[in-house]
């Protein structure tokens, strides 16, 4: 590969970069993304879904590349929030059931948060006495300068003491009562021959729609999530279960008597889940519930894919390293006669005075089939000598990853065991539901956005900037090592200034990136051939013929002697 001190002079036959980047007007808000029936995306709508995203993951979308593929994500759930309008989801009786508790929650938030904001204090009374108390936790800080974290510190106590405070309030306004004998005596095991309770009250209220009976409770039942029929084992659990239950209900009862349905929190957080229930609704009906997960079917799908639910297959060798092949050579005769005479001390004995490799003997266990050597690291070559190696046999003498020449004999080869089809059933309709459930969303989505018509225009998604910005972003981009940034701007250069300059220097500094940075040899070569093909006027042939002959290994040491170290200045690196 050419010395960087080269490059550095190459490159300054045709131009200096600065190193600032100019930012490109943004994109107008009110831009329209994408069409579709009766409805647009806007380029305000883009961002404020990138803005909803976690800021560790923002950077992703911030790119050309991430607001066209966000771009389509959004497209495509309008289509399916669509259908889901045209089927009208919410008579799914799946709807309700998993939105109630979500809503009521969103009551209980609110309302928690205006009765904390409306009731927490903190004395200086308190605030010094804790300060007193916990003198070695502010080390030499005034009281003054650590109030703010006294306040901090205090405030989930205060905030609990507040609303269990409100939660006793309320449990006596609604006049709640456990039956614990009631509880007791459901059967937590054979939820339906509760029935011969059913009129029974584990809950007992002053209002009839907290209060609730064994059959209510069984009613419920099925429809709860699987995590929350997993954790009721027990009647303790249950006893636990119903406890949170109330505490929602009696909070949301007293939400709604406050006229918490006209708060603009409670409204916009209660339109949003609406919207995701609906989503997730019609992509049960049109996805989820569409495949077979019968008996018959989890067979067939576990028996196609029984390398999913088997053990994975490893093998075990000795391994002998040399730093000359001819040693190699020597050694391999030598340890083949060891073998064949059993002669275990002498084998160790050879190891330890010539093998590059003596730790444990030069064994190497739990090899597996992803081309990483243990104690080696990635190998494709010595993991495919591995997989094609008989048991107690030889292989041939080759060079590794490390420049060592080695030979090794397999001693053991671990075959792959199956899972039992009944023991994995579970795993098996995961597994399926998951890799058949992507297949059929793609089919689905393409569906719905031929029947809504849906239309993208990612190209409105970017400002076009002067040639002299895309070079100074491209250059900023490299700085910071974002070699596909900067060749996403250099594109940019080649796509819309076509003016047998700025083009072919775009191009030039592609293949530099591909050449010198990404190792990626064979865009690298097309680079610097489209230079001197396309552009007979351009300045960089000459360079563009040297470096690709420096692709192809010749003279790579001509310019370290003609060009004097201190005469070349190495380029800066960030």
């Amino acid at each position: 590969m050419i010395k960087r001190k080269l490059v550095s002079v190459l490159l300054g036959m045709f131009f200096l970069l600065s190193i600032s980047s100019i930012l490109a007007a943004g994109v107008p808000a009110e831009t329209v993304i994408a069409e579709f029936d009766g409805g647009t995306i806007t380029m305000g709508q883009l961002e404020e879904r990138i803005e909803m995203i976690p800021p560790l993951y923002q950077q992703k979308y911030s790119t050309p590349e991430g607001k066209a593929s966000l771009l389509n994500d959004l497209g495509v759930e309008e289509m399916f929030y669509l259908e889901a309008l045209a089927r009208n989801v919410k008579g799914d009786k799946r709807y309700f059931n998993e939105i109630d508790n979500q809503i009521k929650s969103v009551y209980y938030n609110v309302y928690k948060k205006d009765l904390v904001d409306q009731n927490l204090t903190f004395t200086d009374k308190e605030k010094k006495a804790y300060f007193n108390d916990h003198a070695d936790m502010f080390a030499d800080k005034k009281y003054e300068d650590a109030e703010g974290d006294i306040e901090w510190r205090l405030r989930p106590e205060k905030e609990k003491a507040i609303m269990d405070t409100e939660k006793q309030n309320l449990l006596d306004k609604y006049a709640i009562v456990y039956h614990d004998d009631v509880i007791n005596e459901f059967n937590m095991t054979h939820i339906d021959s509760n029935s011969v309770i059913a009129g029974k009250v584990l809950v007992a209220s002053n209002n009839p729609d907290i209060e609730i009976t064994v059959g209510e409770l069984v009613e419920k039942w099925n429809d709860l999530p699987e995590q929350n029929k997993a954790a009721l084992i027990n009647n303790e659990n249950l006893k636990t279960y119903l406890t949170n239950y109330i505490e929602l209900e009696v909070f949301f009862l007293e939400a709604v008597g406050k006229d918490y349905e006209n708060n603009e929190e409670v409204q916009k957080t209660v339109a949003q889940i609406h919207r995701t229930m609906m989503l997730r609704t019609v992509y049960n009906q049109l996805v989820v519930d569409t495949i077979a997960l019968d008996t018959l079917s989890l067979k067939k799908y576990y028996e196609v894919n029984i390398d999913k639910f088997s053990s994975n297959p490893y093998r075990k060798i000795q391994t002998f390293g040399f730093k000359t092949e001819q040693e190699a050579k020597d050694n391999l005769k030598t340890v083949k006669n060891l073998v064949k005479k059993n002669d275990e001390e002498g084998l160790k004995a050879l190891i330890k005075e010539k093998s590059e490799y003596k730790v444990k003997d030069g064994v190497l266990d739990h090899i597996y089939k992803n081309q990483i050597i243990p104690g080696l690291g990635k190998d494709e070559i010595y993991s495919d000598y591995v997989w094609k190696a008989k048991e107690n046999k030889f292989s041939k003498i080759f060079k590794n990853s490390k420049d060592i020449w080695v030979f090794f004999r397999l001693l053991e080869d671990i075959k792959a065991v199956a899972e039992p089809f009944e023991e994995s059933i579970n795993k098996i309709k995961r597994d399926k539901l998951s890799s058949e459930s992507r297949e059929k969303f793609g089919q689905v989505s393409t569906e719905l956005t031929n029947k809504y018509h849906l239309k993208t225009y990612p190209e409105k998604l970017t400002v076009i900037l002067s040639a002299e910005d895309y070079f100074n972003k491209a250059e900023a981009a490299q700085k910071r090592r974002g070699f596909k940034d900067a060749i996403f701007y250099y594109d940019q250069i080649i796509k819309n200034y076509q003016n047998n300059s700025d083009d072919y220097k775009a191009t030039f500094m592609k293949g530099f990136i591909y050449s010198e940075e990404m190792d990626d040899k064979e865009n690298a070569r097309q680079c610097y051939e489209n230079v001197i093909n396309n552009f007979p006027e351009a300045e960089l042939h000459e360079s563009a013929r040297y470096m690709l002959d420096e692709l192809a290994g010749k003279h790579q040491d001509v310019f370290e002697n003609e060009i004097p170290e201190e005469n070349v200045e190495e380029p800066t690196q960030e």
